[in-house]
């Protein structure tokens, strides 16, 4: 047996007991919770709106630059979610409202890479010369 096979072979074994304890383990059928309270759909609804607004605002001010547009989706989150609390009984803590904001990120980057990028039409292949 060569060093080389000692190395799968201790791999092997270690991935092997991984996956023994994964088995014994409940794993839940959701990610995550639903969402159980007024509080909680409150935070969608602010990861919802806003990559609407980062891009509103990208739109009406072209030339920001672009690494302010993700930077700012946790302040926009706290702004969305304090007058979620001004308008409602939500309660939002400032940690959930930051965190709704920047999974806007994912949201936006999720849409932009799988979708657009994959409905774009390939760049035509030029022609060999002759």
């Amino acid at each position: 047996m060569t060093l080389k096979n000692r190395w799968l072979w201790l791999w092997g074994l270690m991935f092997l007991t991984v996956a023994a304890f994964a088995q014994t383990n409940v794993v839940p059928v959701f990610p995550a919770d639903l969402p159980k309270s007024v509080s909680q759909y409150w935070d969608l609804a602010i990861a919802g709106l806003t990559p609407l607004l980062v891009t509103g605002v990208y739109k009406l001010v072209p030339k920001i630059p672009k690494w302010v547009l993700p930077v700012s989706t946790p302040f926009i989150g706290i702004l969305l979610g304090l007058a979620v609390n001004a308008l409602t009984t939500a309660n939002l803590s400032w940690v959930d409202m930051g965190k709704a904001g920047a999974l806007a990120v994912f949201i936006r980057e999720v849409i932009n890479q799988a979708i657009t990028k994959q409905m774009a039409a390939p760049d035509p292949v030029p022609a060999p010369k002759p």
